[in-house]
């Protein structure tokens, strides 16, 4: 077969191929260039299968495990509270009272998160059931196990509402946290509005119904910034597992995170914006992908100059949204001393980073702080201005760690742990904070979290170190997540790993938080016991308790005084003979707690409480009238002069 030229008219035109030049040359050359080409092979069409629908992700155990888990720990919280022997209480606190049935509790409660969380298809609402139970087998196990709310703290607030509720205004001269009354006035709206006369069990379950609204602030602030739908339940479970601090009790600063958390999850969520340059690429360190790195200090002063963008909400939405947050802000304000300084600082990073559209949030809290500043708390600040402007943080690192080394082995070990968990807190989040900035390019949360620390330099004593690490772990936590996302994605098997960690973390938790319980417990019976003693005492005459632990004061804040302030003599039990001499009060009350706290803190031998009891009853000053084991009440002899009582 020879090949023949197959032009067609018009090829002329149109330069030949390397195959016809080749052909021709060949042609004048008189040969005879044999060809083998092969006609086109066409594909033949096969009869391929459509592929196979998906097949439905197998539920199977999981429908049903995470539930059964669930209601199992619920279950077992009844024969937990009744097989725990408080009366064995010591230096290691709850945790090595605390019955085998309440640890499993604690573990099915666990494995309800961790099975829900591990599902083909984890259903929002059981993993928001599964955490409830969660937080109260965990946070919420002293209000279980405990017959009524612990924390002397916690009575001495119910008091303060106590007394607002009965005069309508906040009592002078008598605590200094009367100058921030707005948490006062609300509960003692609420009690008047219920037609209630008392608080016990509000106090007895505020505590994990308060970590569960913070719960929900941590979700809300994990889902913006970390996406996803199982990332958030972690970064939740790890803020419930590594809240150690216990400010969660009746008290202004529970309320204030909850505002913090709230303006927190506006400023990243809905308000949320990031700088873009000219081209419109979002963020700074590339402005294409072509184009070369720019000096450090020109892309810093490029990013500063460059506008954010706006939120894509309707003008409505962010109407409504900078309404709440500002209200919020106003609310914090008259609520707690600390928080409103924590919101500001951190809306002033947000702020200067271009990541927030709404900068008129930050000049609405530094003028409605500066506002009560000059009008409400004014006296208080102009005595207190060394608080303000801080003291430094030596004493401050001395009162809030040095100081606190104290008690027996159980209590030693206990609050090494208090420091030892934050370092750890810390460690994760930065591995997180490198993560978040290898897929984000952002280290804006990782500041949110350093703000606080300024609170160091403060002289606002040794609870400062507490207020730190609370306001910086809700940012932690969630860098924390996002690092542990990485590790199990990088490696599935990590899962069970965290799983158990999981299962090691929580009983560490109670071990923790309930530390102090030996000398933090209180009984219904001491209850009763300081209402009688308040309601049989005349007013004006003072009540004094041997130690600032009980429910000294749950009643009589405006009506009896609680002490004055004597020389080295915080407490009576400092030196009971010298500063009971000093103070002298109509009626000297002691309780159990009085007792373990000498024992398991001070290292006071057993039964000091009743040989001072005994030495006040020899020496002819008091006369005991009432006496129940380590609960006991002292009225002094000769009573002074009766004089009005303050505020009234």
């Amino acid at each position: 077969m020879t090949s023949t030229d197959t032009r067609y008219p018009g090829d002329e035109r149109r330069p030949g191929s390397n195959v016809d030049q080749a052909t021709t040359a060949m042609r004048a050359a008189d040969l005879d260039a044999p060809t083998t080409a092969l006609p086109i092979q066409r594909p033949r069409a096969r009869n391929v299968p459509p592929p196979p629908p998906p097949a439905p992700p197998a539920t199977g155990i999981f429908r049903w495990l995470s539930p059964v888990l669930a209601l199992a720990a619920v279950a077992l919280l009844p024969v937990a509270a009744a097989t725990t022997d408080l009366s064995a209480l010591d230096g290691w606190g709850l945790a090595k009272v605390l019955s085998p049935v309440g640890w499993v509790a604690l573990t099915c409660a666990v494995g309800a998160c961790v099975a829900e969380l591990r599902s083909p298809r984890p259903r929002i609402p059981m993993l928001g059931t599964a955490t409830a139970v969660l937080i109260l087998c965990s946070v919420g196990m002293p209000s279980v196990v405990e017959p009524v709310a612990r924390f002397s703290t916690a009575w001495l607030l119910a008091g303060f509402t106590d007394a607002i509720a009965h005069d309508g205004i906040a009592p002078e001269g008598i605590d200094a946290r009367f100058w921030w009354p707005a948490f006062f006035a609300q509960w003692a709206f609420f009690r008047d509005a219920g037609g209630a006369t008392q608080l016990d069990s509000v106090l007895r379950w505020f505590p994990p119904v308060v970590v569960g609204v913070w719960t929900i602030g941590i979700y809300a602030l994990a889902r913006s910034m970390l996406g996803g739908s199982r990332a958030p339940w972690a970064a939740a479970w790890l803020f419930v597992g590594l809240n150690w601090v216990e400010q969660d009790y009746f008290s202004p600063q529970a309320t204030g995170i909850v505002l913090m958390l709230t303006v927190l999850t506006f400023a990243l969520g809905p308000l949320a914006t990031r700088r873009t340059d000219a081209a419109g690429v979002p963020g700074w360190p590339f402005p294409h992908p072509e184009a070369r790195r720019l000096p450090l200090l020109r892309r810093w002063l490029v990013s500063a100059m460059t506008p954010p963008n706006r939120p894509s909400l309707p003008p409505r939405q962010l109407l409504l949204i900078y309404f709440c947050a500002a209200l919020c802000i106003l609310a914090v304000i008259p609520e707690h001393q600390l928080t409103p300084f924590a919101i500001i600082g951190q809306l002033v990073v947000l702020a200067i980073v271009g990541r927030i559209r709404g900068r008129g949030l930050v000049l609405v809290a530094i003028v409605g702080l500066a506002v009560f500043f000059v009008i409400s708390a004014r006296l208080f600040w102009i005595t207190q201005l060394g608080l303000l402007l801080g003291s430094g943080g030596g004493d401050a690192l001395e009162t809030g760690v040095a100081d606190r080394l104290l008690g027996d082995t159980g209590q030693v070990a206990v609050k090494y742990l208090r420091i030892i968990v934050p370092g750890l807190t810390w460690a994760l989040a930065i591995g997180g904070a490198w993560v978040y900035w290898r897929r984000k390019r952002d280290l804006v949360p990782i500041a949110l979290a350093v703000v606080p620390m300024a609170f160091a330099l403060q002289g606002y004593g040794g609870e400062v170190f507490l207020r730190i690490v609370l306001y910086g772990l809700p940012v932690l936590t969630i860098l924390g997540a996002d690092g542990l996302r990485a590790l199990v994605r990088r490696k599935r098997s990590m899962e069970i790993v965290l799983a158990v960690g999981m299962v090691l973390l929580f009983p560490l938790l109670v071990l923790i938080r309930g530390g102090n319980d030996a000398y933090q417990v209180v009984y219904p019976q001491e209850v009763a016991l300081a209402r009688q003693v308040i309601h049989e005492t005349p007013p004006g005459q003072e009540i004094v308790p041997l130690s600032n632990v009980g429910p000294y004061g749950v009643e009589g804040i405006d009506t009896h005084s609680m002490g004055s302030v004597v020389d080295g003599c915080a407490e009576l039990a400092n030196d009971p003979v010298r500063c009971i001499e000093a103070e002298a009060p109509d009626v000297l009350i002691s309780f159990t707690s009085v007792e373990k706290q000498g024992v398991v803190l001070n290292g006071k031998k057993p039964g000091w409480s009743l040989e001072v009891i005994q030495q006040l009853v020899a020496s002819g000053r008091y006369v005991l009238t009432y006496q129940d084991g380590f609960d006991a009440v002292l009225k002094k002899t000769v009573p002074d002069p009766v004089e009005p009582a303050p505020g009234g």
